[in-house]
């Protein structure tokens, strides 16, 4: 996404949001005359559930989640809002995010809010602070938020010709699919496939339960109070990761790679198809990509899987897949291609 577009839909559903600290016993859930089902919440009224938050009220209420979508696909709407019900009056407190009259999460009252829009501000400063930075891709799905950005002087050649960049991924979730993070990201220019590292930075959304019931209007003296440490902490780690001695390192890893010959290219297919819970297509596609049998075959094969995937989600897994392929230790690797069963 063009960053100037991804930047003004951002403000968008931050000014559209609805933040509510609710007490689980107020909530109801109902039916409506178009197959719907809606959570009512006192004084604010009723809201449709995206395909996230029925996820997150399946686990809450541990309801199964086949038998939860088996209602959902079904259209039994009023079965699905009696079961919800059922299980919804314990006394718990719950933060209800709404964007766009939809509730899009369901969380705990503890959850830590990180607004994209403050993310991608807080990035884009430390970005222009060092010239040689450029925003290589930004994405945002209904769960998550990620930004790669690529450090011009970070290059160099694997092999002759095969030059690689590095830089970050830093990835966020508004609605409890994930901890914020900022990984190592390496572009290999020759084909634009796209590796991920071990993260350096893992935060949980997680803070303290002093906020009443009601709607969150947090005072800016607040928010900056809360914000300090951890955004100083965020500011240092994406410095930190565009670092030549971490690059170099990722450079080595990739050079050693290339002389790790693999005997058994199907079998090794087979084991990655297995572990990486690919599909039959998947499976069939990377043999196609797998031509160098070598390490650094392998792992260009399932960044070139991630590549042509269109699913953003799949994408990023993908890429860090092949970043644990990477990062694996001889007798570790060995094992992971080679296993039977």
């Amino acid at each position: 996404m063009e960053i100037r577009t991804l930047v003004k839909e951002l403000e968008r559903k931050k000014e559209s949001s609805l933040d509510l600290i609710v007490d689980s016993r107020s909530l109801k859930a109902v039916s409506d005359e178009k197959d719907k089902v809606k959570l009512k919440i006192p004084e604010h009224g009723s809201f449709p559930l995206t395909a996230w938050a029925h996820s997150q009220m399946a686990e809450k209420l541990q309801i199964p989640k086949r038998y939860y979508d088996r209602m959902i696909n079904a259209e039994k709407t009023e079965l699905l809002a009696d079961n919800i019900n059922a299980w919804i009056g314990e006394k718990e407190r719950r933060l209800v995010r709404v964007t766009d009259s939809k509730i899009r999460a369901v969380l705990s009252d503890r959850y830590r809010i990180m607004d994209n829009y403050d993310l991608i501000y807080l990035s884009m400063e430390e970005f222009r602070k060092k010239e040689t930075v450029e925003i290589y891709r930004a994405e945002v799905t209904e769960t998550m938020l990620y930004l790669k950005a690529i450090d011009r002087t970070l290059s160099a050649e694997v092999t002759a010709g095969d030059v690689i960049s590095g830089g970050l991924i830093i990835r966020n979730s508004e609605v409890g699919a994930s901890a914020f993070r900022v990984e190592t990201f390496i572009l290999r220019r020759i084909c634009s496939n796209g590796l991920i590292g071990e993260h350096s930075l893992k935060k949980v959304h997680l803070g303290k339960q002093t906020v009443e019931i009601g709607e969150i209007n947090w005072s800016d003296e607040t928010r900056e109070l809360e914000d300090r440490v951890l955004w100083a902490k965020a500011r240092d780690i994406i410095r930190a990761t565009f670092d030549h001695g971490i690059f170099s390192s990722w450079v080595e890893k990739m050079r050693e790679s290339t002389e790790i010959t693999i005997e058994r290219p199907i079998k090794a297919v087979d084991n990655v198809t297995r572990i990486a819970s690919l599909s039959e297509e998947q499976r069939d596609d990377l043999l196609v990509y797998f031509s160098e049998h070598t390490k650094y075959g392998l792992v260009n094969a399932v960044t070139s899987l991630a590549r042509e995937t269109k699913n953003v989600d799949e994408q990023i897994r993908l890429e860090e897949f092949g970043g644990r392929l990477l990062n694996a230790e001889n007798r570790e690797f060995e094992k992971m291609i080679a296993q039977e069963g």
